[in-house]
């Protein structure tokens, strides 16, 4: 029988080179992808604070036949958008159900590992003014 003392004197070489190349990499790969995770997930949450800032607000409209002229509440709520992108209104028309609004909330995520990744969120609620609307708001550059 040999002797099993000898066999492990300490980290060689290869232990050394393989934590180096292998585990260390690895463990940056995962922890910026996580990084990069969160990130998105937090930019999804604005967009859903934004969604329903935009239903309460229509909502409270009684008259909402021209929405193009709301700066007040894309300022308010554009100060929610992710990553310092501004709120735009990028399309409105009459929604297809009376008494509806359908909105829309889009974000284009640009990070290291998910690249050109569009964001959205989408809230359906019913006018208080049986108003009926469809609009896509997006937080640009």
């Amino acid at each position: 029988m040999k002797n099993k003392q000898g066999w492990r004197k300490g980290l060689g070489l290869s232990q050394i080179m393989a934590t180096l190349l292998v585990v260390l990499p690895t463990m940056a790969f995962i922890v910026t992808f996580i990084i990069d995770y969160w990130s998105l997930m937090q930019a999804d949450y604005k967009l859903k604070l934004i969604a329903n800032m935009g239903a309460e607000y229509y909502n409270s409209k009684v008259d909402i036949t021209d929405v193009n002229e709301d700066a007040t509440f894309l300022g308010s709520a554009g100060g929610i958008c992710p990553n310092g992108t501004t709120l735009s209104l990028k399309s409105s028309a009459a929604g297809d159900t009376a008494g509806q609004i359908s909105l829309t909330v889009e974000y284009l995520h640009d990070g290291p590992y998910l690249k050109n990744k569009t964001v959205t969120t989408s809230m359906l609620t019913y006018s208080y003014h049986d108003q009926n609307l469809s609009a896509t708001l997006q937080c640009t550059k």
